[in-house]
């Protein structure tokens, strides 16, 4: 069978000026500038879970497929594939003459050798669970992998362009984390946390005449301001993941360009289900009569987003338009569900923020605002992001946090929603046999009207059995100045710079 072009979840106060020095390494013609707000927690691209290094992960490596701007799905390091009838046998055939950065050629043992590296527990990869239906995998040559499936799946060859599924050597996983080593088009110069990291151009690309950049720079900048600052300026090119609240500012400025785009990227108040007071469904129920979520999209992200039941957004085929939203706050009627609960005189406890994360911030301090009348008494923490891994999630019983849009719909629901999905196990620890039974039964057709059936019956469930409080869906806006060309804002929050420009 041919290549088929298959669709993704992923759809469619400006600040004085303050002059940055510029470091000599970065005034060379070609060197392009990327504000960020953290730092980056890994540098093995297996591990990375945060948007910052998403970023990364795109520039250094390469995966099988990779996704377009336009959402379709198009080869990477692989050149074709085809797939057996009952979509359980995928083989792809790879480029030749692929260098790693280190100067060997890539094969497919270090295919194979990086997805047995995902597959097992020990290495830790959160996007483990969208890879279990790999029940084998074979290298009958150098450039062709066979993948046997233990259940047809349609979008095999999608989620191959995921984040974390970019190939590495498969005698390099030791440096992965101190001198990383890809195929993707620029290469690992350095890193200092809370500085930048740099990256060089790859002389040997796969691609011919890519990239056309002498190399980029991720500048961590942990305030808003500053990036905002530093971009009108001209001390940064690109800043990465606006704020709302500078759109509208940014749009009037000349020298720079703004594009906001609607995407499955979501903000949620995680509610951990394994302890008090979110154990009870109730409790859970009672938060969301407090909030309702229309208020919180426009307190939150002034109209730049919409509210969801789940990471399904509301312009998605399968969002279930059945499922009502809260219109106003029903303060009795969440009260009266508290005290049923056990909570008579309301709820006293933290809700954890990330530092450097000005929406989820925002959203925090609105929650703690809309729920207080219901008798949730909220505390604001706040806690650097790069502490959540170790010390937040899955752990504290409410915390603010959000993930991007997946490539597709059963890879943004199944390891969030799924009793055994290893995003649960991180955030929620949910557990429904109703949920499991319909992410499984979605996983097992490649019938879109079966899957949809599936996946109205899971935000249904969820309606029934919240597991949280999924704020909404946002656009996503980056700032550009206006000598960069040849890079468009993607749905999924990282960058395609192979043909990326900086005019003089």
């Amino acid at each position: 069978m041919s290549l088929q072009r298959r669709s993704i979840l992923a759809l469619p106060a400006v600040v004085a000026a303050a002059s940055l020095a510029r470091p000599a390494a970065a005034q060379g013609a070609g060197v392009l500038r990327i504000a960020v707000g953290g730092s980056l927690r890994t540098l093995d691209v297996t591990k990375t879970t945060t948007g910052e290094e998403y970023i990364y992960d795109v520039l250094v490596f390469s995966g099988l497929t990779r996704i377009r701007e336009d959402q379709t799905i198009e080869p990477d390091l692989a050149e074709s594939w085809t797939y057996s009838e009952d979509l359980r046998n995928w083989t792809f055939r790879l480029r030749q003459g692929v260098k790693f950065h280190n100067g060997r050629e890539m094969t497919s043992q270090d295919v194979v050798a990086t997805y047995r590296r995902i597959l097992d527990p020990e290495t830790g990869c959160a996007a483990r669970s969208n890879y279990e239906m790999i029940e084998g995998m074979e290298a009958p040559d150098a450039h062709t992998v066979v993948f046997r499936l233990s259940y047809p799946y349609g979008g095999f060859a999608d989620i191959l362009a995921d984040r974390q599924a970019k190939i590495v050597p498969h005698d390099g996983f030791d440096a992965l984390a101190t001198q990383p080593v890809g195929t993707g088009p620029f290469m690992f110069r350095s890193y200092t946390p809370g500085d930048r990291l740099v990256l060089v151009k790859n002389p040997n690309y796969f691609e011919p005449g890519r990239p056309k950049l002498e190399g980029v720079e991720i500048r961590i900048m942990p305030e808003m301001a500053v990036r905002v600052a530093a971009l009108q300026a001209g001390d940064i090119d690109v800043v990465w993941d606006l704020g709302p609240e500078n759109i509208r500012a940014l749009k009037e400025v000349a020298a720079v360009r703004v594009e906001s785009i609607p995407t499955a990227t979501w903000d949620a108040a995680i509610l951990n289900n394994a302890i008090k007071p979110f154990d009870d469904a109730r409790v859970r129920r009672a938060f969301h009569m407090a909030a309702p979520k229309q208020d919180v999209v426009q307190l939150v992200l002034f109209g730049e987003g919409a509210p969801t039941h789940s990471p399904i957004p509301p312009n998605h085929p399968f969002f279930n338009k059945e499922v009502p939203f809260q219109s106003k706050a029903d303060v009795a009627g969440a009260k009266a569900l508290l005290a049923q609960a056990g909570y008579p005189r309301g709820i006293k406890l933290p809700i954890i923020v990330p530092v450097g994360r000005p929406l989820r911030d925002r959203l925090g301090v609105t929650l703690q605002q809309l729920l207080r009348p219901a008798g949730f008494e909220l505390e604001v923490q706040r806690v650097p992001y790069a502490r959540y891994s170790a010390e937040v999630s899955g752990k504290a019983p409410l915390f603010i946090d959000g993930y991007f849009a997946r490539p597709t719909v059963d890879t943004a629901t199944y390891p969030f929603l799924h009793s055994k999905g290893s995003w649960n196990e991180r955030l929620w620890h949910y557990n429904d046999p109703r949920m499991d039974k319909a992410l499984e039964a979605a996983r097992l057709t490649g019938d879109p009207e079966q899957q949809k059936k599936h996946y109205l019956e899971m935000q249904a469930v969820l309606a029934d059995n919240p597991v949280s409080y999924f704020s909404y869906t946002m656009n996503f806006a980056c700032g550009y100045r206006g000598n960069v060309k040849g890079v468009a804002t993607h749905p999924l929050r990282w960058f395609d710079l192979r043909d990326t420009t900086m005019a003089a």
